[in-house]
């Protein structure tokens, strides 16, 4: 077991080192003497590029759209810095560049193409499979937050891909998810030794998979309610128990660490807990309160307070100690997700019988995923109508703290009802990286980019 722990920490290493390069040193990786160099290696093995693949994806996905959707849905507050700026929808098309850039490079989708080739190459059907779900995964959150983007000519010939309609990119991976699900159920071949999700456990992702493919049906049950029976068919194959959650993998390395205690760690003054999440937990008893948050300090020293957007009050409410632990393992999708996924798709499709049980199911997983005694959460009894979907994306909104999911479940139910920073609007999708407008002439300039997305064209529920 040592053994393998210390395995883990050398790969990570490597890992981020290499993910850095890309990050850190695009200008140093262009240099054609650096390219023509005879000694330099011309090909990285499948593994070392998976490193890669998680690290980054791991990044993008606990960092700074972590960040902006948890800010702009009111689960935290902006008070310092730039952060500010954000809390009151004061952005620039520079704002989420590192999260664009990585979609596509030092451990993006470049990569993942290269991995695919050769584990297709070699009839490696598990790794393949597990590859196709890190990109679907990848593309799809991506498509949710910036909508239409260059894929299917993002890794190709092409200097300036064209932008893919975010439909498109959506049944595209829908497609892609079917082919992970067929390799990881065939399976066989080399096994990836760093898989720092499932260990190359089938079952696991195939699991995973499902749960990806409800989630990404729900992104389009706002223009066609059919989504909502797809969604449901797709979530009951779906993640079955908390053991089988998708997280991060950390440890307390410092080179090893979560991206949430990274930014903490260096800008610890610049976001504080939102008022209306902590309002919603005082109002509820909930004890996820001090899972999420400590007390605040200096003047309301001994209080859980949040922050309104545009607040700059630095002695509220910061993030607990287990959030900000450097080896805190971010869950990305969970079983509460899933019961939660249900229980609304069932709503939506007239079995309010099943929807109120799988709220209750979904609490039960958080009192189990967050160690607490049994029906701590309580049990929901005879809601129905408004009262049990208002209940229900309630309950999602608390469970999944920091999630990007939220941020869409918002776009696409306006639940929760926030009220936006004053005589402001929150944002309905991000801004085009700059670094892509300027390399891509079919990126717009901010001024003439959509203010939402296709799948949110309206805000009603």
């Amino acid at each position: 077991m040592k053994k393998n722990k210390n395995t883990k920490k050398i790969i990570l290493i490597l890992a981020t080192l290499y993910s850095l390069l890309f990050i850190s040193c695009s200008d140093f990786i262009n240099d054609p003497d650096i390219q023509n160099d005879p000694n330099r290696a011309t090909k990285v093995s499948p593994d070392l590029l998976f490193n890669a693949v998680q690290v980054r994806q791991f990044s993008r996905y606990e960092g700074h759209t972590s960040r902006t959707a948890a800010i702009w849905t009111q689960q935290l507050a902006g008070v310092d810095r730039q952060a500010i700026s954000l809390g009151i929808y004061d952005i620039t098309e520079s704002e989420w560049r590192t999260d664009m850039d990585g979609l596509y490079t030092g451990g993006g989708l470049v990569d993942i193409r290269k991995i695919l080739k050769e584990t297709e190459a070699k009839g490696w059907k598990t790794y393949s499979g597990i590859a196709k779900v890190w990109e679907a995964l990848s593309v799809g959150m991506s498509a949710s937050l910036w909508g239409d983007l260059p894929y299917s000519e993002a890794v190709s010939e092409t200097s300036t891909p064209k932008l893919d309609k975010q439909e498109d990119i959506y049944t595209a991976i829908q497609a892609l998810l079917d082919q992970a699900i067929i390799n990881l159920t065939e399976g066989g071949g080399y096994l990836p030794p760093n898989d720092f999700v499932y260990s190359a456990n089938s079952s696991k992702w195939i699991e995973a998979a499902n749960s990806l493919k409800a989630r990404f049906y729900l992104h389009w049950a706002e223009v066609d309610p059919v989504n909502y029976t797809r969604a449901l068919s797709a979530i009951q194959k779906g993640l079955s128990s908390n053991a089988n959650n998708f997280k991060t993998y950390h440890t307390t390395v410092e080179n090893e660490s979560s991206t949430i205690y990274q930014y903490w760690r260096t800008r610890n003054s610049d976001i504080r807990a939102g008022k209306f999440l902590v309002d919603l937990l005082i109002s509820k008893n909930d004890p996820r309160l001090e899972k999420y948050f400590q007390e605040g300090v200096g003047s309301v020293a001994g209080q859980f307070i949040g922050v309104e957007p545009g607040g700059t009050l630095t002695d509220a409410s910061n993030l607990s100690e287990t959030t900000k632990n450097p080896d805190n393992a971010f869950e990305i999708m969970t079983f509460t997700e899933a019961n939660l996924i249900w229980a609304e798709c069932a709503f939506k499709t007239g079995d309010e019988s099943t929807a109120l049980a799988k709220l209750n199911e979904a609490r039960r997983a958080e009192e189990n995923r967050w160690g607490l005694p049994a029906d701590t959460l309580g049990t929901a009894v005879g809601l129905n109508g408004d009262a049990l979907i208002n209940t229900i994306m309630q309950e999602k909104y608390i469970a999944l703290f920091m999630n990007v999911e939220i941020y869409n479940d918002w776009k696409r139910t306006n639940r929760p009802f926030v009220t936006p920073y004053s005589g402001g609007q929150i944002p309905r999708r991000l801004l085009y990286s700059s670094n892509e407008r300027a390399s891509n002439p079919f990126i717009l300039a901010p001024s003439l980019q959509p203010l939402r997305n296709n799948n949110d064209p309206n805000d009603n529920y």
